[in-house]
């Protein structure tokens, strides 16, 4: 985590006006130009659910400029994200397996978060 911090530093100091937000499996982070920084773990999908990662980036993608979009805070962005990019997994296509925002969202409260560590 650390040295991800250190990254979304080195971005910021590149000249990203306001956020960077790195996603990988594990989890996320996002770091506000002069402040905030957030953590997340990934959801603790089980392994038969993920029949493919195709397309989880950019649901993840879609999940944060989407809350960007609607003014919400950063930690809404990054749970319809990761929550996002979870939904993908359940389908070995691109997009097949991304539902509603609702059902995204209800896998939070199904799998929980993965430890930060």
């Amino acid at each position: 985590w650390q040295r991800i911090e250190k990254a979304a530093e080195a971005l910021l100091d590149s000249g990203v006006s306001q956020w960077v937000v790195i996603h990988f499996p594990e989890g996320t982070l996002a770091k506000e130009k002069g402040g905030e920084v957030i953590r997340s773990g990934s959801l603790k999908i089980p392994e038969s659910f993920n029949v493919g990662s195709s397309g989880a980036g950019d649901a993840f993608a879609a999940g944060v400029l989407h809350g960007i979009h609607e003014e919400m805070p950063m930690i809404q962005c990054l749970e319809m994200a990761v929550s996002s990019a979870a939904m993908c997994l359940s389908h070995p296509t691109t997009s097949y397996g991304l539902k509603s925002l609702p059902e995204c969202l209800s896998l939070i409260e199904k799998f929980g978060f993965r430890e930060i560590l």
